[in-house]
């Protein structure tokens, strides 16, 4: 155990400074509807639905010495579709099937079609729905109107009984799909205005964001790519709070290279994983102060300088955010001392 000298006495509070950065990855709910949504073509979505999402960081401004960060929670910034989504798209697609849902007395009247194009009477199905429009080989052929049950439809053009080219979806809620449709699904290019303010446009692959796209939601703006319905490649997010991310998402989370700002002028720059900071990685303040090294979940772990303004200096090891292990203090004037630190303080000298 280390006997304290006199020069070590008056030291003690700079061995001892506790660099604690736990920056808790924890995640939270939006209380507003802001969360992605990706509607399948005639599917009413109820609500958003939320996975594990990056975490936004924030600190105080220690005084003296002391590094005491604690830090807020990241905006969500993906979703998975429900179960109970997928469900209610497959029983109100209008599909190959059409004829199945056709009343008999029907029948007769859609026989007409078969020889020409034709513009027919309203036809009811069997489901509710209600389809108007133009009828070719017994099929919804050129412009025509689909109306479900719950009010929401869908309006625009019809090949070989699937909507498929230009149209518009409206949903039950009020929102509504502008674009390109290829057999019932959103895909090509298309604008999607949802109830709750939210808008992307971009392009879509079977109803999922799909290629470079811009979302606009209550608490954030994207600019980048996307994959199979989730921030996926490079992008650009702010968040209405003046947090700024920049770099690389894997399936919504930021991962791979990539710079963080706070508001505050804090400046993250390197490596994430799952949404958090891991791996090498530059954090700096504006007051001068700036940590080189290394991080896991969000903690710094293993290797890393912490430089301060003052010009001290820590070099060692880390451990879950804290000085731990063996590692040298330099103070401002130069003289160095080597040691081992525990939890954050140091233990005995080398």
């Amino acid at each position: 155990m280390l006997e304290q000298s006199e020069h070590t006495k008056v030291h003690t509070e700079c061995f001892q400074t506790v660099f604690e950065f736990d920056i808790e990855s924890s995640q939270r709910r939006p209380k507003s509807s802001s969360q992605e949504k990706y509607r399948k073509l005639f599917e009413i979505a109820k609500d958003y639905s939320n996975s594990k999402v990056p975490q936004a960081h924030s600190d105080e401004v220690p005084e003296f010495d002391f590094l005491e960060e604690s830090c807020q929670i990241r905006p969500s910034i993906c979703t998975n579709k429900s179960s109970k989504q997928s469900q209610e798209r497959e029983e109100k697609l209008f599909e190959k099937e059409l004829l199945s849902l056709l009343n008999e007395d029907d029948d007769q009247l859609i026989a007409k079609s078969e020889k020409e194009k034709l513009k027919l009477p309203s036809i009811m199905m069997r489901n509710g729905g209600c389809y108007t429009g133009y009828w070719y080989k017994k099929k919804p052929q050129g412009e025509g109107q689909y109306k479900f049950a719950d009010s929401s439809r869908y309006e625009g053009e019809w090949i070989n009984g699937y909507a498929s080219g230009k149209g518009k979806f409206f949903d039950s809620e009020g929102g509504y799909y502008c674009g390109d449709f290829h057999l019932n699904y959103m895909h090509g290019k298309g604008v999607y205005y949802y109830a709750d303010g939210s808008i992307y446009e971009g392009s879509w692959f079977n109803d999922k964001y799909n290629g470079y796209g811009i979302e606009v939601k209550v608490d954030s703006h994207y600019k980048g790519h996307f994959r199979n319905g989730l921030k996926h490649g490079q992008g650009i997010l702010i968040f209405n709070n003046k947090e700024k991310y920049e770099g690389q998402f894997v399936n919504g989370q930021f991962e791979g290279k990539g710079q963080f700002i706070w508001p505050d002028g804090r400046r993250y720059q390197g490596d994430w994983k799952n949404g958090m900071m891991h791996g090498q990685g530059i954090l700096s303040w504006t007051d001068g102060r700036v940590y080189v090294g290394q991080y896991e979940s969000d903690k710094r772990q293993g290797f890393g300088t912490f430089q301060f303004a003052d010009g001290r200096k820590y070099a060692g090891q880390w451990m879950n955010g804290l000085q731990h292990g063996t590692g040298e203090f330099t103070e401002s004037h130069g003289h160095i001392t080597k040691g081992v630190w525990r939890e954050g303080k140091l233990f005995s000298l080398v």
